[in-house]
């Protein structure tokens, strides 16, 4: 287990990826391929990751990376938009099951992942 400073540091850490993440993929005017693989790079995944990896490896290693389960939604959210954006329609099937898994193993019911889990 991480002591309270590590914790925070790659809590920071996290938060800085996801945030350039979101900001790729949630403007479509800033779509850039090359910008969204930097960032992967940094939590040890590609884009070819995200597509040719099983689910079950992808929540392997969000949490090996020190994921919350917080920050898994919100990285299974980004998949939802890569789907959606990019045409990667593999990524939605990937971000149910990472909705799926972060309910069954968070042991707390979420009515908002919930709700994103029926409408895909």
């Amino acid at each position: 287990m991480l002591n309270k400073g590590l914790k925070s540091e790659e809590e920071q850490r996290i938060n800085a990826i996801l945030e350039r993440m979101t900001t790729i993929v949630f403007v479509p005017d800033n779509w850039n391929e090359m910008i969204l693989e930097d960032e992967l790079k940094k939590i040890g995944l590609t884009v070819s990751d995200l597509l040719t990896k099983d689910s079950e490896h992808l929540h392997e290693h969000l949490i090996n990376e020190q994921f919350p389960w917080n920050k898994m939604e919100q990285f299974a959210d980004i998949l939802v938009k890569l789907s959606e954006q990019a045409g990667y329609e593999t990524l939605k099937s990937k971000a149910r099951k990472m909705y799926e898994f972060i309910q069954s193993e968070s042991k707390a019911f979420s009515f908002e992942i919930f709700n994103k889990i029926n409408k895909l």
